[in-house]
């Protein structure tokens, strides 16, 4: 089925979920109304709660929106108070600064003054931004989840006075006047059930949040005494997902592709693959980066990378450039490229960079979590292109090298597969078709004057593009996770080609974080905005990607201080956020917000592509275990461990972030002694193995041998729980990581 049947499908779904609930509720109320609307009066509270409007400086999304008719408040501690002494629903809308969607919902819904007028009279509105808040939104996917529906972004619902959903719908729709419509439909019926009977409401909106926020943690595997539980099983069904035939990836959604191209890159060093398997995973990783991220999602006017595609093809993509999708695509390539070492993947991950440090870097040392490029009309897409436009701006030579370049036809180049309302009719969209040997051969042009011609297209129709009517939205937040990413990205760079540019890019972030996102006690904080910390304590996806991108830095550069960082932040997360007795790591403790909405990001959901925190929880504490005698961290791994096989064998793609880790970690170790040899450490961070310092008073239960067995300077290579061998110069370790 068409990927835009399948929307509308589920947005019908998603509706008649939400007036089913509401219709639900309404069955008996009328004989008992008077009655209960006099007793939900008589509990009213005489507390007069202050409203908190949004107020400028947390994020260009809330910004944006203070001055809206519709008198937004913020998501802050006293809200259903609030609500509750004005015996009122609330009305939240659930997206982010960096989703179109979201922001053509809210131009919407300001530029229809009857709505606005609506939403204001009949509740107290709040809007939430899950750049600042991800928990909530992996909370609305969880309701989704077990709702047997797709999430998306925006979402919107309406909550009781006691925090619990009345009603809540995802918004697939691309259509505005279907926005308007479930908006204004489901309000005025909220509105009017609440009206009739305020206490039944209360009551089914209790029972209805108890039936759907359920969270089912799975039996944990129990480990073997010889070895770990295979991967084999999750990641070949990881693989399978890739239809050679179509070039895409079945049943993902908005997972970002380039973590499965990173998954199966990983995959392809894993010892318990056999060599055929391990070169399938290499082979899928290569034909999906070429498919689907180069030729597909790449902006070939500026080098980014947009978010996802929109339909079933790879013709329409999702006109935003988030700084999360340039770092995981520049993290696959630069591992593709350590892989294969196929130049193109090193220059399209360069590109990214260079994109990233032109637009999205930010005074001060931060960085923007990214640009969504729009129009007041979707036909004015300032991505899309007519073909006229392009013939007016190019030479007759120059227009057929981007006609068979760019796929561009008169008629446009997007499928009706992908727009079956044709809403882009005759548009054309900008992303590479066919490969430069390929276009070098239809066109009878040498390489080097092709690529020539190509950047000089490309700079015609960027400055083209700058004049269209758009509206280029920066989201100039900066969140600790999304910087972290980047550094861990930029690292993998430096690791696979030995760029010391890359070292000072993923360094100067990862220090970034640490001077400005951390408070006097140790505390990590989740965003900056404006070079002003947020005052939102961090999540727990804050804390194991800044830990991971730690142990990144210091296992490259073997500095003690990066590991020493990683270990405070492991335990300051542990602190803050895990359960003592269950050992379970919550994604907030709910500090300030008007109820408590827990959450554990234990696999990623597809409809939101969040990071899977245990799992990384889990390799972190792994990596740190391997260099600091603190017997909690194998507990913790050991414990986090079972519940990631068990999801693994569940769902093998909601595992995607264990899996990738996981290969990482069961792939070759190689020990050096200090003092370090530099040739040999060099050797080895140019492979994809892991590196660990060795010094005669640390502890080492990963070695398996005695520190008087290893001279200084050397390297000992230990494959699991065997050694493969020690080496004295880089000719025998190159040997050793061969074998």
């Amino acid at each position: 089925m068409a990927a835009s049947s399948t929307n509308n499908k589920h947005f019908l779904i998603a509706l008649t979920t939400t007036l089913l609930m509401t219709s639900i509720v309404m069955v008996g109320c009328r004989s008992n109304s008077d009655e209960a609307e006099n007793s939900a009066t008589s509990n009213s509270q005489d507390t007069a709660y202050e409203k908190a409007p949004l107020s400028e400086g947390q994020s260009s999304l809330l910004d944006n929106q203070t001055s809206s008719s519709v008198d937004w408040q913020s998501w802050h501690k006293d809200l259903f108070k609030q609500a509750n002494n004005e015996r009122r629903i609330v009305f939240a809308l659930i997206g982010s600064g960096t989703d179109i969607n979201t922001l053509d919902a809210l131009d919407q819904i300001n530029q229809t003054a009857s709505l606005s007028s609506l939403l204001k009279n009949n509740h107290i509105t709040t809007l939430i931004d899950t750049n600042l808040h991800p928990d909530i939104e992996h909370y609305m996917a969880l309701i989704c989840m077990n709702s047997k529906i797709p999430a998306d972004s925006p979402m919107l619902a309406w909550f009781s006075y006691e925090g619990n959903l009345v009603s809540w719908s995802p918004l697939y729709s691309k259509s505005m006047e279907e926005v308007e419509q479930v908006i204004r439909r489901t309000s005025n019926t909220v509105q009017n059930l609440w009206l009739e009977s305020p206490e039944y409401t209360l009551a089914n909106s209790r029972k209805d949040h108890e039936a759907r926020s359920i969270i089912r943690f799975p039996e944990p595997i129990e480990a073997g005494s010889d070895s770990p539980p295979s991967l084999v099983g999750p990641i070949s069904r990881n693989k399978s997902l890739f239809d050679p035939v179509s070039d895409t990836i079945d049943s993902t959604l908005n997972l970002t592709t380039a973590r499965y191209i990173d998954l199966m890159v990983r995959a392809s060093n894993l010892p318990e693959l056999s060599m055929h398997q391990r070169q399938q995973c290499l082979q899928t990783a290569i034909r999906v980066a070429d498919k689907m991220l180069i030729y597909g999602l790449i902006d070939p006017l500026d080098g980014g990378v947009f978010i996802g595609h929109q339909g079933m093809t790879h013709t329409l993509p999702k006109f935003s450039k988030t700084l999360r999708a340039q770092a995981l695509s520049m993290m696959a390539l630069y591992r593709l490229y350590q892989a294969t070492q196929d130049a193109k993947y090193l220059k399209t991950a360069n590109g990214i960079l260079d994109y990233t440090q032109k637009h999205l870097a930010l005074e001060g040392g931060s960085v923007a979590l990214g640009i969504s490029h729009r129009s007041d009309k979707a036909q004015d897409q300032p991505c899309l292109w007519t073909f006229a436009e392009i013939e007016k701006a190019l030479t007759p030579q120059e227009l057929d090298i981007a006609t068979r370049a760019f796929g561009l036809s008169k008629l446009g180049n997007i499928p009706l597969i992908d727009d079956p309302k044709k809403i882009y009719y005759r548009k054309n969209s900008l992303t590479w078709k066919t490969t430069l040997p390929e276009l070098a051969k239809h066109s009878s042009t040498g390489t080097k004057a092709l690529t020539k011609s190509l950047e000089g297209i490309a700079k015609k129709l960027e400055a083209l593009r700058s004049q269209k009517p758009s509206k280029p939205t920066l989201e100039k937040l900066s969140t600790a996770s999304s910087l972290a990413t980047y550094s861990s990205a930029c690292l993998s760079g430096y690791r696979a080609t030995g760029n010391t540019s890359h070292l000072k890019i993923a360094t100067n972030t990862l220090a970034y974080i640490r001077d400005h996102f951390i408070d006097q006690s140790g505390d990590l904080y989740r965003a900056m905005y404006n070079n002003q910390l947020n005052d939102i304590p961090a999540k727990g996806a804050d804390y194991v990607m800044v830990c991971q991108a730690a142990l990144d830095i210091h296992e490259a550069t073997l500095d003690p201080e990066w590991l020493d960082f990683a270990h405070e932040i492991h335990t300051k997360m542990n602190q803050r956020l895990k359960n003592p007795e269950t050992g379970y790591i919550a994604e907030y403790d709910g500090t300030g917000y008007p109820r408590d909405y827990p959450t554990y990001a234990y696999y990623t959901l597809y409809g939101i592509d969040n990071d899977n925190t245990w799992a990384i929880a889990n390799s972190n504490a792994k990596r740190l275990s391997l260099r600091l005698t603190d017997e909690s961290l194998t507990e913790q791994a050991n414990q986090l461990d079972g519940i990631m096989l068990r999801t693994a064998q569940i769902s093998a793609p909601a595992s995607i972030d264990y899996l990738s880790r996981e290969s990482t970690a069961r792939s070759t170790r190689v020990y050096l002694k200090r003092p370090i040899s530099e040739p040999l450490f060099a050797l080895a961070r140019s492979k994809p193995c892991q590196i660990i310092a060795v010094s005669d008073s640390g502890s080492y239960p990963g070695l398996g041998l005695e520190l008087s067995e290893m001279k200084a300077g050397t390297a000992a290579v230990i494959l699991g729980d065997k050694k493969i061998g020690t080496a004295t110069s880089p000719k025998e370790l190159q040997a050793l990581l061969s074998q």
